[in-house]
C-alpha cells in the first residue's frame, strides 16, 4: 500500500493508491493549559499598586532588591512546573492508548477498504467481458443495444418483430373464430375464445424461443435438454391437434340460410389440406419462436446487473476509501502528538519561565505606578535586569 501527503491534490483514480486525508479534528490530548497570562499581568499590576498604595513595599525595600510577591511567584512557578510535568506523563500516556486503539480501528477500516477495492476490480473485470457485442447466439456476449444503451436503437431492431407478432395474431384471430364458432354462448365469448386461442398459439412458441435462447447462452444440463425436446413434442402434438380441428372446419358441409352447400374445400382432398394446415401452423410456430430466440439475450440482463453492481461498489469504494483516508490521518495526528511531546514539553517551559517573568514585571509596574516615585522606577528597572539576567 502506498501513501503520499495530502497537499489538496486530486482524488487518486487509482484504487490501489490513497492519499492520507487530515481528519478534521486532530487528536489533541493536551491535559494542561498555560495561564492567561494577559488576564494574570492586569491582576499583578493591580496588585502591585495596591502594596505600594498600602505600604507594603517601598523605594527602601526596591533598593535591597528584595521583593516579597517575587517568592510567592517563584512558589507559584514551581508548582505549575510540577504540573506540566505530570500532565505531559499522563498525556503521553493517554495517546499511546490511543494510537493503538487507532490502529486497530485503521487496520478493520484498510480491511474494508481492501475488501471493497477487491470487489470493484473482480466486476470491473467481468464488465469488461461482456462489453464485447454479441456475434452468435451462445459466444456468452450481449447484443450491441445494451452495449451503447439507446432505447431508439432498440426500438428499431425489435419493433419489426413485434409488428410481425401483432400481425400473426391479427391473422390467427378470425380464423380460429371461424374454427370454434359453435364453441361459445355468443359472438363475445367466441371472439374471446379465440382471441385467447391465438394468443396461446404464439406466445407459447415465442416463450419457448426465449427459453431456447438462455440455453443457448449458459447450457443446460440433461434433464433440461430433455424438458425443452418434451415441450417440442407437446407442442407439436397441439399444432396436429389444431390442424385437424382447422380441416374440419374447411371440409364439413357450410349452412347458409338453412341450405346446405358445398365445403370450403370442395375439390381439394383431405391429405393436401392437412398438410398444409399443418405447414401453415408450423411456421407460424417457428417464425414465433425465432423471434423470440433472437429478442432474447440474457447476457443483456447480466450486463445490465454487472453495470449496477459496479456503480454501487464505486460508491462502496469511495466510502471505504474516506473512512480509511480518515482513519490514517487521525493515526498519524495521534503519533505526530506522541513525537512531538519534548518539543512541546520544552515549549511550555519557555513560555512558564517568560509568563512569570512577565508578571513579576507587571508587579513591579503597579508598584512604580503606586509609589509615583522616580528613584523606585530606577530600582525596580535595575531589579528586571537583574532577574532577566539569572
Amino acid at each position: 500500500m502506498r501513501f503520499t501527503r495530502r497537499h489538496h491534490h486530486p482524488e487518486p483514480t487509482e484504487p490501489g493508491q490513497v492519499t492520507r486525508r487530515a481528519p478534521a479534528v486532530g487528536y489533541d490530548g493536551d491535559l494542561y493549559r498555560l495561564p492567561d497570562w494577559a488576564q494574570r499581568r492586569r491582576e499583578e499590576r493591580e496588585l502591585g499598586r495596591a502594596h505600594a498604595t498600602d505600604g507594603q513595599i517601598d523605594t527602601l525595600t526596591l533598593e535591597t532588591g528584595s521583593v516579597p510577591r517575587f517568592h510567592e511567584l517563584e512558589d507559584e512557578r514551581l508548582a505549575e512546573l510540577g504540573a506540566i510535568e505530570d500532565s505531559t506523563e499522563r498525556e503521553i500516556q493517554r495517546a499511546r492508548a490511543e494510537f493503538e486503539a487507532q490502529k486497530i480501528k485503521l487496520a478493520e477500516s484498510q480491511r474494508v477498504f481492501g475488501e471493497a477495492r477487491n470487489a470493484l476490480d473482480d466486476t470491473r473485470r467481468r464488465v469488461a467481458e461482456l462489453e464485447q457485442p454479441s456475434r452468435r447466439p451462445g459466444d456468452g456476449r450481449p447484443s450491441s443495444i445494451a452495449l451503447s444503451g439507446s432505447r431508439w436503437a432498440a426500438v428499431r431492431r425489435w419493433l419489426p418483430g413485434a409488428l410481425l407478432l401483432l400481425l400473426l395474431l391479427v391473422v390467427e384471430v378470425p380464423i380460429l373464430y371461424q374454427v370454434i364458432l359453435n364453441w361459445g354462448d355468443s359472438v363475445a365469448m367466441t371472439a374471446l375464445l379465440a382471441t385467447g386461442a391465438a394468443l396461446i398459439m404464439l406466445v407459447a412458441p415465442h416463450m419457448y424461443g426465449r427459453a431456447f435462447r438462455a440455453w443457448q447462452e449458459s447450457g443446460a444440463s440433461v434433464k433440461g435438454r430433455w424438458l425443452l425436446a418434451a415441450v417440442a413434442l407437446v407442442w407439436l402434438g397441439l399444432i396436429v391437434a389444431v390442424a385437424v380441428l382447422r380441416r374440419d372446419a374447411l371440409v364439413k358441409p357450410l349452412v347458409v340460410d338453412g341450405q346446405e352447400i358445398g365445403p370450403t374445400s370442395d375439390g381439394v382432398g383431405r391429405l393436401p389440406t392437412m398438410i398444409l394446415l399443418l405447414a401453415l401452423l408450423v411456421a407460424t410456430a417457428l417464425i414465433a419462436a425465432d423471434l423470440g430466440r433472437r429478442m432474447h439475450n440474457p447476457n443483456d440482463r447480466r450486463l445490465r446487473e454487472l453495470r449496477a453492481k459496479r456503480d454501487a461498489e464505486a460508491a462502496s469504494l469511495a466510502e471505504a476509501r474516506s473512512v480509511y483516508q480518515q482513519d490514517a490521518g487521525y493515526a498519524e495526528s495521534i503519533a505526530q502528538y506522541l513525537q512531538s511531546a519534548d518539543r512541546r514539553r520544552a515549549s511550555r517551559l519557555r513560555q512558564l519561565d517568560s509568563g512569570f517573568d512577565s508578571l513579576a514585571t507587571a508587579y513591579l509596574g503597579g508598584v512604580v505606578e503606586g509609589l509615583r516615585d522616580p528613584e523606585a522606577a530606577s530600582w525596580a528597572e535595575r531589579i528586571v535586569r537583574a532577574q532577566r539576567s539569572v
